[in-house]
């Protein structure tokens, strides 16, 4: 018992030691009113995911990610593997396109968006190219691809460093009194 509560409590302080916090809600406006921009913050994602498409066998030369041979099939395949940088490419409609390969522009960048997580705050989580986070395919280099889940969601991450220096502004109400 003592073995699992200490195992239990070192988790729990090496989570809570991680160097990258959740791009949310808050922090994007901690960042406009610091007029710092979110094009020179280093982005990550939180959780893998992989991007299926099917190929036909003269089609095997591809642009992006590799091609593989599954139940009399040629599959394309494309990995984000967890924690990979990224760099806004765009900013629109309130959605962030971000790109995890170098020199991506728009064709090659996912989808992110303010989607309600726990405790009302907003998270920065992949959705597709009309912002829902219920989707199963997503556009990605002029192809459409199978969305496949490790975990049930990726959502974007920031360096905690980028948080230092950031000014809070704040302003104490000095109250009213019935006169």
């Amino acid at each position: 018992m003592k073995k699992n509560l200490m195992l239990l409590s070192l988790l729990v302080l090496l989570g809570s030691c991680s160097k990258k916090t959740y791009l949310t809600g808050n922090l994007m406006y901690l960042f406009e009113e610091n007029e710092l921009q979110l094009s020179k913050i280093q982005l990550y994602n939180d959780n893998p995911l992989f991007l299926e498409r099917e190929v036909a066998s003269s089609d095997a030369n591809v642009k992006s990610g590799k091609v593989f041979f599954k139940n009399g099939r040629y599959i394309n395949r494309i990995s984000l593997e967890k924690e990979t940088p990224g760099l806004l490419v765009k900013e629109s409609k309130g959605q962030l396109l971000v790109g995890f390969e170098s020199g991506s522009g728009e064709e090659k960048a996912l989808h992110f968006a303010p989607v309600a997580g726990e405790k009302g705050e907003y998270f920065y989580q992949l959705v597709d190219e009309k912002g829902s986070a219920l989707f199963s395919r997503l556009e990605y280099d002029g192809n459409r691809y199978l969305v496949i889940y490790k975990k049930p969601r990726v959502r974007l991450m920031v360096m905690k460093s980028t948080l230092n220096g950031l000014k809070i502004k704040t302003h104490k109400m000095k109250g009213n009194k019935v006169k």
